[in-house]
């Protein structure tokens, strides 16, 4: 593992708001093997990789790649979400704003 990546964990970490405790218990893993993770201390493998970015919610790319992380908000979000844009282009017009009215009720807390 890089440091790049051991410092992306711990940010994805604290941005999702758990301790190294917390993590630990949802990865299986004893808090110094998250510590150790972090401190680029421990390779972390391919599905302990997949797991960190489900559970932090971050695309596994933007703990990989110094690129994917530079690249402008546009980009990263359109990477990020995707096949959901795919799956919206094939919608009717009547459906998309249907999703979008749903979208917004659940930003305004009302869903």
């Amino acid at each position: 593992m890089s440091k790049f990546t051991a410092k992306k964990l711990k940010d994805a970490r604290v941005r999702a708001g758990f301790t190294q405790d917390e993590a630990a218990k949802l990865m299986n893993l004893k808090k110094t093997s998250i510590s150790e993770m972090e401190a680029d201390k421990r390779s972390i493998s391919a599905d302990e990789l997949a797991q960190f970015s489900r559970i932090y919610n971050v695309d596994v790319r933007e703990l990989l790649f110094v690129e994917f992380t530079e690249a402008g908000d546009e980009q990263r979000l359109t990477a990020k979400y995707s096949s959901f844009l795919k799956l919206l282009e094939k919608l009717s017009d009547r459906e998309v704003e249907d999703v979008y009215w749903v979208i917004k009720r659940k930003v305004e807390g009302l869903l």
